[in-house]
């Protein structure tokens, strides 16, 4: 999985920071799109898993847990942008900032520091989406891990019912059109910014 990197280089021009800021955005829109399927479809094995007859019980909990493991190859995907964005997210706004300060014209420096100073808060506010979006998303997980590691250690119709009437199992539709919701609004987010910052010729 691509790591979400915003760095910008010293000896990186400015339109080149903009373009590489603005691919790293991307990539973590794309990671976050593709986690917003793969919920889909770890809770369709799922169901099918909970509803499986006994003949057909270990075959369902192996797609389940395909399905389980490739979510928490997003999921560590996903954490990775959320770091990254945490720890790197300013350097490129503060190498537009040094630029800014250092131009002449008082005009000129005033509306660059005007964008700069927009475009921290929108990308403060992103970063908050994001890491919201994170959280929702590892709890998410953790339940689904659970109930991979409770049938795995019991799949029999017994632990298979037990499972199913239990409230986590209950709630998990729900929580996964909440995850989906939370990932929608950071992929917003990101494309607001994404959109602000990529250069209109490259």
């Amino acid at each position: 999985m691509a790591v979400f990197l915003l760095v910008a280089g010293c000896a990186t021009s400015a339109p080149n920071r903009s373009a590489r800021a603005a691919s790293s955005l991307e990539v973590l829109q794309q990671n976050s799109t593709k986690a917003r399927t793969q919920i889909d479809e770890v809770t369709s094995s799922l169901d099918t898993l909970l509803s499986a007859t006994p003949e057909k019980l270990r075959e369902a909990y192996d797609r389940y847990d395909r399905n389980v493991k490739n979510m928490n190859e997003y999921a560590d995907a996903i954490k990775e942008n959320d770091v990254d964005l945490k720890k790197n997210g300013e350097t490129y706004l503060q190498a537009w900032q040094k630029d800014a300060s250092s131009v002449s014209d008082p005009e000129l420096r005033a509306i660059a520091e005007q964008r700069q100073s927009e475009m921290t808060e929108r990308t403060a506010s992103m970063r908050s989406t994001v890491t919201a979006a994170a959280e929702s998303f590892a709890a998410f997980l953790r339940d689904i891990n659970d109930i991979r590691k409770v049938l795995g250690n019991d799949l029999t119709p017994t632990g298979q019912t037990s499972v199913r009437n239990t409230a986590l199992v209950q709630s998990v539709q729900s929580e996964a059109s909440r995850v989906k919701a939370a990932l929608e609004d950071a992929e917003r987010a990101v494309a607001n910014v994404r959109s602000q910052i990529t250069p209109t010729a490259q």
